[in-house]
């Protein structure tokens, strides 16, 4: 299992949540970025926000929508949420599942 923790930016609501389904699915690219921004991505949330178990990802990313997302027309880069990975975490996933990657984010 690979931990990741999201929270909003008035951190109202936080969830933690196992990102290894994205993991398991992600090409090698999205993986490297992912590693060289920290861990951190919004695009592990937006992946996984629709499948079953995830619900409380999906509330989480549709109350930053709905409630956030207009706060933020004065400055379009403002991020509404924040997900983080368990970095350790995801390298030894990858060392034992996609052994090809690892190599690529040292």
């Amino acid at each position: 299992m690979i931990h990741a923790t999201c929270h909003t930016a008035d951190n109202v609501r936080c969830i933690e949540f196992d990102a290894t389904p994205w993991f398991s699915e992600a090409d090698a690219p999205s993986i490297i970025d992912l590693a060289r921004r920290g861990w951190a991505s919004t695009a592990i949330a937006d992946s996984l926000e629709r499948r079953r178990g995830y619900e409380p990802l999906h509330d989480l990313v549709e109350y930053a929508a709905k409630r956030l997302k207009p706060e933020s027309l004065e400055d379009p880069t403002w991020e509404t949420f924040e997900c983080v990975v368990d970095g350790p975490e995801a390298v030894a996933w990858l060392e034992k599942n996609r052994p090809e990657i690892v190599a690529r984010i040292a």
